[in-house]
């Protein structure tokens, strides 16, 4: 034994001589050269095999351009609406243009149903993950689907949850706006109205999802509020590092992420942990002691730990709270970005506000005591319906829905996209489009869909704010009624305007719009 460990020490020894140390240094620079080597040999054999593999196909043509790398990054980027306009003029309903460092393919309103029909070839949900580091944000929720739970768990509750809705929506209303107005009669100037309705909206989704408790917490209003905006970083920054490589920012975020160094879910992560532990464990504590007494809570928490499989004795927070939040980032955005829209629309078009007022009086002689509406008085709201449907057709988006080609797929024009190549349907084209929308397409008419019988949730080869297809947004009755509870109240308690006098138009961040940032001035009405 002692001779073979004096061996390995003289071993150790000359291996950590100059002379050794060198060499093996030279050696390891010389595998780590090769390595790039055969790394870089292999990128740009992947990237011609692709060429040719392309090159047989008969692909939509790309638009010229003449910065090479950037391509048409900067147009699509600062000029959308019009560069976009221009290549559909000039090649027709099928184009590719060259932005972020990748190849990308714009489909026009004669082919959009071809993409949202076929989910075998075009998937939103491939294209969403190439994007949105998801599985890393949230790594304890696994391969649960957001979309499975909402329709397994909320959705069929529709009828259930109204009149839980509408009480939380009034009590928002009223902390968020009527507390601020007071009980003076000089109007109150709102700003940023995104930040005002995502905290309302939340409250209702807070109640439904978590219980009463949570509805009433500040830290868990703000939490599902912020929750989607915050993670939404990833969706914002441009993806500069594509330029490099395609898919190399997603690549550096996902690092990013794992590493520790940055990751924005983790706050909403522990207040979400430690809302749904205190409650879990009251839950729990009550049914023990008042056993066939007990008033079993009914919302989505609750449904999740009777489940098969659930353990009492150890529950996983964790997976509870990544559940939560799956599902605020499905919920949350859209519905307050709609809801943000159509209050700001009606604001900036006072002439049609006694109209839907007059209409919701109607309605609203339905109500009970507290003032909660039935269910089927929702479809009462004819007027305010198509409003809102008005509201979400012009919402701005120039190109949106991108979705990942799965195949190789040839269009009914003869042209064909291959597997890999990300894809948009130019949504501007059909909301701009008259035999598709009746006579002036581009002017905001609240009225249009009235006797056309298009709800604000019905989808159609006219009308893609929910996506199309089997894969178009389950959660569209949820939000649509949720906008419309909460705007047949502010019109009955509020008259309002925005603060320019003047139509407040959405923000353009690139091809896609955001609500507007302008004031709205909101007042009580006399009663």
């Amino acid at each position: 034994m002692a001779n073979i460990v004096w061996k390995r020490s003289l071993l150790c020894a000359f291996l950590v001589t100059p002379k050794y140390k060198a060499s093996f240094q030279t050696l390891s620079h010389q595998k780590m050269y090769q390595t790039i080597i055969l790394g870089s040999i292999l990128l740009i054999s992947l990237y011609i095999s692709k060429r040719i593999h392309e090159t047989k196909l008969n692909m939509p043509p790309l638009d010229r351009y003449k910065i090479p790398i950037i391509g048409h990054t900067y147009s699509y980027i600062f000029n959308s609406e019009e560069f976009i306009k221009q290549c559909k003029k000039e090649y027709g309903d099928i184009f590719s243009i060259y932005v972020w460092g990748r190849v990308r393919t714009i489909v026009g309103k004669e082919y959009a149903q071809e993409i949202l029909s076929k989910d075998d070839t075009f998937s939103f949900f491939v294209a969403f993950r190439k994007r949105f580091p998801g599985d890393v944000l949230l790594k304890n929720l696994g391969a649960i689907s957001p979309i499975k739970l909402l329709k397994e768990h909320v959705f069929p509750k529709l009828n259930f949850y109204s009149e839980r809705m509408q009480k939380s929506l009034h009590s928002a209303t009223q902390k968020y706006i009527d507390i601020d107005i007071g009980d003076h009669d000089e109007p109150k100037v709102f700003n940023n109205m995104y930040y005002l309705m995502a905290r309302i909206i939340s409250t209702p989704i807070a109640n439904i999802l978590i219980g009463e408790e949570g509805s009433k917490d500040d830290e868990i209003i703000a939490t599902f509020a912020e929750f989607t905006r915050d993670l939404s970083i990833f969706l914002i920054i441009p993806p500069f590092l594509d330029f490099i490589y395609p898919g190399l920012q997603h690549y550096v975020n996902r690092i990013v992420i794992k590493s520790g160094l940055y990751n924005p879910a983790i706050k909403h992560q522990d207040i979400l942990i430690k809302h749904i532990k205190k409650q879990a464990c009251k839950r729990l504590q009550e049914k023990e002691k008042y056993g066939d007494s007990w008033k079993r809570p009914d919302d989505f928490l609750q449904d999740i730990m009777e489940q098969d499989g659930f353990d009492s004795n150890s529950v996983n927070y964790s997976s509870l709270a990544d559940r939560i939040c799956s599902l605020l980032f499905a919920a949350i955005h859209t519905t307050a970005g709609g809801c943000a829209n159509a209050f700001t629309d009606l604001a900036s078009r006072p002439q049609y506000m006694q109209e839907l007022y007059e209409e919701q009086l109607e309605v609203h002689k339905e109500a009970d005591e507290d003032g909660i509406l039935p269910f089927e008085a929702l479809n009462k709201m004819k007027k305010l319906d198509s409003f809102i449907r008005e509201s979400l057709r012009l919402t701005g988006h120039i190109v949106a829905l991108e979705h990942a080609v799965l195949k190789d797929h040839t269009f009914l024009n003869g042209l064909q996209v291959p597997k890999g190549r990300l894809i948009y349907v130019y949504v501007d084209d059909i909301n701009q489009d008259e035999s598709l929308q009746g006579p002036n397409p581009k002017s905001f008419e609240p009225f249009r869909h009235v006797d056309a019988n298009a709800l604000a949730s019905k989808i159609g080869k006219n009308y893609m704010p929910f996506g199309g297809g089997k894969h178009a947004c389950p959660g569209r009755y949820f939000a649509i009624n949720e906008i419309k509870f909460f705007m047949h109240n502010v019109i009955l308690k509020y008259n309002f305007r925005t603060a320019s006098g003047k139509v407040e138009e959405r923000r353009r961040v690139g091809p896609l719009a955001l609500p507007s940032s302008g004031a709205i001035i909101i007042e009580k009405r006399v009663k």
